[in-house]
């Protein structure tokens, strides 16, 4: 097996889907709990807390809401997001390029 900078790539990719993915799934179910229990409006469509709802979580729109809680939450929740899907993506293009 012959290991390369591609390799390490990967390792590295998967490293981030894989570590950031849990932690949009956690905090986005925070952030929904905490919709919940504030009463805040959830958006159209994400009422279920599902993948609309971390849609929406990762294009920040839980910022409207001006809760601290809610935007610590989701923060988190959008920041690790976008770091699962660069992680996701960045592994399947390696895949293939190799």
């Amino acid at each position: 097996m012959e290991t390369g900078p591609g390799s390490l790539l990967i390792f590295l990719m998967l490293g981030l889907a894989g570590s950031a993915g849990p932690a949009h799934f956690g905090f986005r179910a925070l952030a929904f709990r905490q919709q919940l229990d504030k009463a805040i409006a959830l958006p159209e469509g994400g009422e279920d807390g599902g993948w609309l709802y971390s849609w929406w979580l990762m294009r920040w729109k839980h910022r409207a809401a001006n809760d601290h809680s809610l935007n610590f939450f989701g923060g988190i929740a959008a920041g690790s997001g976008w770091l699962a899907l660069v992680g996701a993506v960045g592994t399947v293009l390696l895949i293939g390029l190799q």
